[in-house]
């Protein structure tokens, strides 16, 4: 007895090397929507280095971003702050230069270390970011391999409340290491 064949569909596609998907909850967002088109390149960049379980440890460095998007190194910043500040990425983890290490994000649309996905995006409004990520400056210093303190700390205490226009809707616990609500949005 001979082996019976699926015909293929004619509409079928095989290609070799993955796909990711895109939502279209988040792609019609307003969030979305604002983004330049350089921070919605450099999303979808994020996309193709993420895999299930590495969420959270995503790494493209500002040089790395730049070549890939063929934009200038300077002009390679700026995404990941809209990024950050529209809700879809979220930092885990500040660069290490001296080791060359660049920081480390988590897609806030996908699950993470076994969490449900957090949807930052969602709470993002026009003129209020859902975090502020500081402009880098040459006096800054990180400490190795800790979180950037660019983002709002809480370390466990109420955080000091700033401008109504700048208020960070989640910090960043470094007792528990984990992105919270900030008190004075609950």
């Amino acid at each position: 007895m001979g082996s019976k064949r699926k015909k293929r569909a004619e509409n079928e596609i095989k290609r070799a090397g993955g796909y990711f998907t895109v939502s279209r909850e988040w792609f019609n967002s307003a969030a979305f929507r604002d983004l330049s088109l350089p921070a919605r390149c450099l999303l979808t960049e994020f996309q193709n280095v993420f895999y299930p379980g590495r969420n959270g440890a995503l790494s493209i460095s500002v040089a790395n971003a730049a070549e890939r998007l063929g934009v200038d190194p300077k002009t390679a910043r700026k995404p990941f702050h809209e990024l950050a500040e529209h809700g879809f990425i979220a930092l885990t983890k500040g660069e290490y230069w001296q080791e060359r290490k660049a920081r480390e994000w988590r897609l806030t649309f996908y699950g993470c270390h076994g969490k449900e996905a957090t949807d930052e995006w969602r709470f993002w409004k026009p003129g209020e970011p859902v975090v502020k990520l500081a402009k880098k400056t040459r006096s800054t210093k990180k400490a190795e391999g800790k979180i950037s303190p660019s983002i709002t700390k809480t370390g466990g205490k109420t955080p000091p409340v700033p401008a109504e226009s700048q208020k960070p809707i989640f910090s960043y616990n470094e007792e528990s290491m984990t992105y919270g609500l900030s008190e004075s949005r609950h």
